[in-house]
């Protein structure tokens, strides 16, 4: 979900943006929007937009000197600027102040703002993408050291079913299924996991869930139900329970 929040003291125009862009895409968000760029500045510290369009001329506060001060508290957000002709060439100005992209007003149709909102998208879903990967990479090596400093921690049966979990964590895992892995009964891997480990075997497998669901909780946007599913719910209401359980909060809260 892109969130957006418009700038525009014409209310015919700020109407019209945002009813175009509400109408675009399910993917674009209209936060909210403001007359002045002051009114918008104390927005944008509250709502944390990932998209401004802004008018460049306005009272109060003109969309320069806005875009100027917004970038200091939201400094990864794209603005685009709303302008016309006898204003080109002051908006190109505002490329230095760390703007996005300029449009003129009169040229502005729902194929171009879907355009240049589409692109910013693209962009950020591929940084979250580039993110998760590097954090994945990360949790990779962290886990290769875990294991190998773990060398004479854990008997090798209780290091095999470790690295099972971490591949199929999202597939379901039962004690007889993992048990089956490590080539022993399931009455002595449970006896075995639990002096080794220090807690069940089920207990481990859900913080070990609970962690991966936080992480895509709090560095994704995608929907709870679509995380339940990764990390090996099928019952998101189920998943929203444990999760409330294990962390104190649920994964809505823990959200925001």
């Amino acid at each position: 979900m892109l969130d957006i929040l418009v700038v525009e003291d014409e209310a015919p125009i700020r109407d019209w943006i945002v009813y175009t862009i509400s109408n675009i895409s399910k993917d674009f968000n209209v936060l909210a929007s403001a007359t002045n760029g002051k009114e918008a500045y104390e927005l944008a510290q509250k709502l944390k937009p990932q998209v401004i369009i802004s008018d460049i001329k306005m009272p109060i506060m003109d969309g320069i000197t806005f875009s100027r001060e917004v970038k200091k508290i939201i400094p990864d957000v794209f603005i685009i600027l709303l302008t016309n002709y006898a204003e080109f060439s002051y908006a190109k100005e505002a490329i230095s102040c760390g703007v996005y992209e300029y449009l003129i007003k009169s040229d502005i149709r729902p194929k171009e703002l879907n355009e240049v909102l589409s692109k910013i998208y693209e962009t950020i879903k591929e940084s979250k993408d580039l993110i998760i990967k590097q954090q994945e990479n990360l949790c990779t090596k962290e886990s290769d050291l875990q294991i190998d400093s773990n060398e004479n921690k854990y008997s090798k049966a209780i290091r095999k079913a470790m690295e099972y979990i971490e591949s199929n964590y999202k597939e379901h895992i039962s004690l007889n299924h993992i048990s089956k892995q490590v080539y022993l009964s399931h009455e002595y891997f449970s006896r075995l996991f639990k002096e080794e480990v220090g807690e069940n075997f089920s207990t481990y497998l859900t913080n070990y869930r609970m962690i991966k669901a936080q992480y895509l909780i709090k560095n994704t946007d995608m929907k709870i139900s679509q995380i339940a599913i990764e990390v090996g719910y099928s019952n998101p209401g189920y998943f929203s329970k444990t999760y409330k359980k294990h962390k104190g909060i649920s994964p809505e809260e823990d959200r925001y």
